[in-house]
């Protein structure tokens, strides 16, 4: 496959569970153009200690958690 048209023909001909493998595969290779690394960072709320997103990280909505957790371990 050599053309942008090619490739997208064949991940349509793709059964939904390898589409879904096929988009972790690419997301997990996309590099930040941001040169610094964003990081997740610890912040007090009173006598709470939260783990606060980075800017542009996805929101944790539960569709998202349970699709994080799926590549888990």
């Amino acid at each position: 496959m050599s053309t942008l048209i090619e490739i997208e023909a064949a991940a349509e001909a793709l059964p939904p569970e390898q589409k879904k493998e096929l988009v972790r595969f690419l997301t997990a290779r996309l590099r930040p153009s941001d040169p610094q690394p964003r990081k997740a960072r610890l912040v007090q709320e009173g006598d709470d200690v939260l783990l606060e997103a980075p800017p542009g990280a996805p929101p944790m909505t539960t569709e998202n958690v349970k699709r994080m957790l799926e590549d888990w371990p």
